[in-house]
């Protein structure tokens, strides 16, 4: 049943445009996040793989990942599987992002020429000069 007692809501307000500084944030945030949850899921992995090649082929039936991360948790405890995760996110959370930054910055360079080159401007942009 619709209630018309109440006056028809307003359309939402548009957000205001972001300045180039907040979208740098935006930008580092999101890929520092990224990175982190990256590192999380992927580090059980990699300490694994690490183990199963320091296993050697001498016990190719107890170097299977499942057989090494039972032993893994019974000789360690469950929080060995994200050993080496702080040089891994010292690693990943600065490069991840400089890369997105250049990325964006890149690209950004790259629409703007683009513009121009279809508004008649031509050349190229001033960043890449």
């Amino acid at each position: 049943m619709i209630n018309q007692d109440r006056p028809p809501s307003s359309p939402p307000r548009p957000l205001p445009a972001s300045t180039p500084r907040q979208r740098n944030m935006q930008n580092a945030a999101s890929a520092s996040v990224g990175a982190v949850v990256t590192s999380l899921f992927v580090t059980p992995f990699e300490v694994l793989k690490v183990r199963q090649q320091a296993c050697g082929s001498r016990r190719a039936a107890r170097c299977g990942m499942v057989q090494l991360g039972q032993t893994l948790v019974r000789a360690e405890g469950a929080t060995a599987f994200w050993a080496g995760l702080r040089p891994t996110l010292l690693m990943a959370v600065p490069s991840t992002v400089l890369y997105m930054g250049a990325y964006e910055h890149i690209r950004d360079a790259i629409q703007a020429a683009a513009a121009r080159r279809r508004n008649g401007g031509g050349g190229a942009p001033a960043s890449l000069a």
